[in-house]
């Protein structure tokens, strides 16, 4: 099956593909994990009435029936194509030549159209433009290539048949491409290990958002699109029973993905409601880091946010940010890569991540 064979072993570091000078790292400055933070004192305040009392279900919290019910419907959404398993496997992604992964990638004409899109975007501010497949996937290292593989295989799954919805789809799609580039550069900055694995595991935050768009009453999801991410998860959980990131690991379960990825994808979007006291400080790092860049992404690919300020770590507003801000924003490293947004050459590079990935 393609997800147990994509999946599998992921949680192994894969080694990059060395992009040239100017790829995919370039302007990255990484910060040692016990340097001193600089002088932030993070944003706090009360709980917000909107987060007093919500309790944000999961799989085992609802009756048999009721899941079973639910996963019979999931069941009906089509899954990725099988035959693409070989492009992501591990032992293909660590054997290959650039030669023989874009000859695969070519097999599936829609990926190397979005390599292409990718490599060309004016982020890399190339003389000119990169038309051979090859020299795209070494030049941008192979956890962006994988992000946009999966990214566009799970495109093709999930998307929904109502043309209603295609803006909204459009829209997560667009986030998602964000959320995986920001956990990159920002994973990179900050030091966390295995940055790529935060790649991955962000675009699959993504997967039930997309199905929650087939299983909902679609004049019920225009009506909530402008919702914010609590008040959606509410108005989710209410029609359907489970929130659409609880949908996604439903899911993923049903793929026969290994427990330990569902688990880390499931944390991400709980940290909408959940302190860190059961994170071990790393791990509280990388799941923080990825819930803020999947949430900055939304809110830039809807349009809510245009500015890098908007985005500053420590100073954002709403209750989806309440559990970050008041406990994630502590840990030195989360810290300092809000110092940074302070340096106005560091918001100049982070808007330019942002609109190429928007591209």
């Amino acid at each position: 099956m393609l997800f147990r064979w994509l999946f599998g072993k992921w949680l192994r570091r894969v080694s990059d593909v060395q992009p040239a000078s100017g790829g995919v790292a370039a302007g990255a400055r990484p910060l040692e994990p016990d340097a001193p933070a600089p002088a932030f004192v993070p944003k706090r305040w009360e709980m917000p009435s909107e987060l007093v009392g919500f309790h944000r279900l999961e799989g085992f919290d609802l009756p048999v029936a009721s899941l079973r019910a639910l996963s019979t419907r999931l069941a009906r959404i089509p899954r990725p194509p099988e035959d693409a398993a070989h492009l992501l496997s591990e032992d293909f992604l660590q054997r290959a030549t650039a030669a023989e992964l874009a000859e695969a990638i070519l097999a599936h004409p829609h990926i190397a159209a979005r390599m292409l899109a990718v490599v060309n975007a004016p982020f890399y501010g190339l003389a000119k433009p990169v038309t051979d497949l090859q020299q795209a996937i070494t030049y941008l290292g192979l956890d962006t290539v994988r992000a946009v593989a999966v990214q566009c295989l799970l495109g093709d799954a999930l998307a929904p048949a109502d043309p209603r919805l295609k803006p909204l789809f459009d829209r997560w799609w667009r986030a998602s491409a964000l959320a995986s580039q920001l956990c990159l550069r920002l994973g990179r900055r900050v030091g966390v290990s295995d940055p790529g694995a935060m790649v991955t595991l962000a675009v699959l935050s993504f997967v039930g958002h997309m199905a929650a768009l087939s299983l909902r009453n679609p004049q019920h999801t225009l009506r909530d699109a402008s919702l914010d991410f609590l008040d959606r998860t509410r108005a989710e959980q209410d029609e359907l029973g489970l929130c659409a990131g609880e949908l996604g690991c439903l899911m993923m379960a049903e793929w026969n993905m290994p427990p330990a990825i569902v688990e880390n994808v499931r944390a991400i979007d709980r940290i909408l409601v959940m302190a860190p006291r059961q994170m071990d400080p790393e791990q509280g790092l990388r799941t923080a880091l990825t819930y803020y860049c999947a949430r900055v992404a939304e809110r830039y690919a809807s349009g809510t946010w245009t500015r890098p300020e908007q985005a500053t770590p420590g100073e954002l507003d709403g209750a989806e940010f309440y559990q970050l801000q008041t406990h994630f924003m502590i840990q030195p490293r989360m810290a300092r890569l809000a110092a940074d947004f302070q340096n106005e050459a560091f918001r100049a590079e982070f808007d330019g991540w942002v609109r190429a990935a928007l591209s």
